[in-house]
């Protein structure tokens, strides 16, 4: 990947008035993205109890070249744990020794400022069962801007400057195995809060404030029968990134997103509140 270019406008290291650009470069083909990944959600469901989903593995992006519009990627997921419980009894994770060493294709549009994974397809055909497990695990909350992480306004930007993201709307999976949620954002929020010198190189921490807005289908597995929620939620996601400005790297994201709405189970609405931590981290 190409190096990002960095602009001064002031002789002093790290000054408050130095401007960086915050944005990937090229990819270069055979490439690898290799990072770790630790995901955590709950919320508690009326007559049922407790719902926590917890997920770790590494996941390695290898950029295979354009094809039509696309970057195309080939993404595999290892090392992958589950622990996932509801009212304290263990859910089993049917998809994930399936889902384990075995890659899929990422598809990602190569122009314009939408740069997240647009569609998945898996590469084996008898795979195909696993088109929503592959979307669940690629296609969380926690997204995956391939050229823009801090927006399309990240440039010549400052410690202390934020800039706005445009109102946007995407297609996400809360967790494995429930329909996609549709996220809609009225503001997103970046903050360049400093600039530190770690072992010779400069790394940027970002913050990002954003309000949300999700229709969200849920499921839950509960005593071997299948439950669908169906609610709407609104709250707020808060990040903070670790960005090296030399290699124009990503090194770690940390995500808490706190929402709370109505669903509908069973012809019952009920009020519910979800927390969500998601962590990743550059695999050195």
């Amino acid at each position: 990947m190409k190096i990002i270019l960095v602009f001064f406008i002031s002789l002093a290291f790290c000054s408050d008035d130095e401007k960086y650009t915050l944005i990937f470069g090229d990819f270069d083909v055979g490439e690898k993205m290799i990072y770790k990944y630790s995901l955590e959600t709950s919320f508690t469901v009326p007559g049922i109890g407790l719902i926590k989903y917890m997920e770790e593995y590494i996941e390695t992006l290898e950029f295979l070249g354009v094809e039509e519009d696309f970057w195309k990627f080939k993404a595999t997921l290892t090392e992958m744990k589950s622990d996932n419980y509801v009212n304290g009894i263990e859910i089993m994770n049917y998809y994930r020794d399936a889902m384990e060493n075995n890659p899929c294709y990422l598809y990602v549009k190569n122009h314009g400022f939408d740069d997240d994974v647009d569609h998945i397809e898996p590469i084996k055909e008898e795979d195909a069962y696993l088109q929503e497990a592959f979307e669940g695990a690629y296609m969380n909350i926690l997204r995956k801007p391939f050229r823009y992480p801090f927006g399309s306004k990240a440039v010549d930007v400052a410690v202390g400057d934020k800039w706005i993201y445009d109102e946007f709307s995407s297609k996400i999976y809360v967790n494995i195995g429930s329909p996609p949620s549709l996220l809609t954002s009225g503001e997103r929020i970046f903050t360049l809060k400093r600039v530190k010198e770690k072992g010779g190189r400069k790394i940027a921490i970002i913050e990002l404030q954003e309000d949300e807005k999700i229709e969200m289908p849920l499921t839950v597995d509960f005593l071997g029968e299948r439950r669908l929620m169906v609610g709407h939620v609104t709250g707020n996601l808060d990040m903070t990134y670790r960005w090296d400005i030399d290699s124009g790297e990503m090194l770690r994201v940390y995500a808490i997103a706190n929402l709370a709405g109505d669903f509908e189970m069973d012809g019952k609405i009920f009020y519910m509140k979800i927390f969500m931590r998601n962590i990743s981290k550059k695999v050195q």
